[in-house]
C-alpha cells in the first residue's frame, strides 16, 4: 500500500484534473492531520538531538512538502465548494458528489448564508411566489354547444332545461357545407351541411365570412339538444 506522502501526491493530481470534487477517503482530514502531526514531531525531535544532522533536515523537508500537498488539496476543494454553494443559491443543483461529511456541512452553512444575504439585501432577485389559480364559480349556460344541431339531423334528444346566463347572446347560423369540427369553449362542434347551430357571435361571424354558414334571423324550431 502506498505511503501517506505518495497518496497525497496522487490525491492532489486527481483533484486538479477534475472540475468537481475528487474522490477521497472518508477520513482524509483526520488521517492527514495525524500524519502531518507525526512528521512534525519527528523532525523536531531529530533536530533537537542533532541540529546539523541530515536526518532532521530530511524530515523537515518532507513535512513541508507534505503540508504543501495537503494545503493544495484542501484549498482546491474549498474553492469548488464556494462555487457550488453560490450556484445552488441562484437555483442550481444542491447535490455534491464525492463531498466528505465535513465538506457537506460547510456547503450547507455557506448556502444558508448566501440565501439569507440574498433575501435580505436583494429580495427583488427572488422569483415571485406562484399565485394559486382561481377557479371561477360554475355558471349556467343557455346552450350546450355539441348538442346545438337542431335541423337537418335525424338525432333528437331531451330539451335542455331553461337557464339564465350573463354571457353575450348566441347567434344562429345555417351550415352551408360540411367542415372540420370547431372548438367553442371547452366543447367541439361538428359542422354538417344544413344544420342550424347556435354559436358565440364572433365564431358565427367567422363562419359566415368564410362562406361556411349563413345567418339565421329566427330562432330554431326545436330547442338545442
Amino acid at each position: 500500500m502506498p505511503d501517506q506522502f505518495t497518496l497525497l501526491l496522487e490525491w492532489r493530481r486527481n483533484e486538479s484534473a477534475v472540475r468537481g470534487l475528487g474522490k477521497l477517503p472518508h477520513d482524509f482530514y483526520t488521517s492527514t492531520s495525524s500524519y502531518l502531526a507525526d512528521l512534525k514531531r519527528s523532525y523536531e525531535s531529530d533536530l533537537r538531538e542533532n541540529p546539523s544532522g541530515r536526518k532532521g533536515e530530511i524530515s523537515r523537508q518532507t513535512y513541508q512538502r507534505a503540508s504543501s500537498l495537503a494545503r493544495d488539496i484542501v484549498e482546491g476543494r474549498v474553492q469548488k465548494l464556494l462555487t457550488a454553494a453560490f450556484q445552488a443559491s441562484i437555483g442550481g443543483a444542491r447535490d455534491l458528489p464525492n463531498a466528505l461529511a465535513e465538506e457537506r456541512a460547510m456547503f450547507d452553512q455557506l448556502l444558508g448564508v448566501l440565501l439569507d444575504h440574498r433575501r435580505a439585501v436583494a429580495p427583488y432577485l427572488e422569483p415571485p411566489a406562484a399565485t394559486p389559480a382561481v377557479v371561477p364559480p360554475p355558471t349556467s349556460r343557455s346552450v350546450v354547444a355539441p348538442a346545438a344541431v337542431v335541423a337537418g339531423s335525424g338525432v333528437s334528444g331531451p330539451a335542455a332545461p331553461p337557464t339564465t346566463s350573463t354571457a353575450a347572446p348566441l347567434a344562429y347560423v345555417r351550415i352551408l357545407k360540411d367542415g372540420r369540427p370547431i372548438e367553442v369553449g371547452s366543447e367541439t362542434i361538428d359542422l354538417r351541411a344544413d344544420d342550424i347551430v347556435s354559436l358565440p357571435p364572433e365564431t358565427a361571424r367567422l363562419l359566415i365570412d368564410a362562406k361556411i354558414a349563413e345567418p339565421v334571423t329566427t330562432h330554431p324550431m326545436r330547442p338545442a339538444t
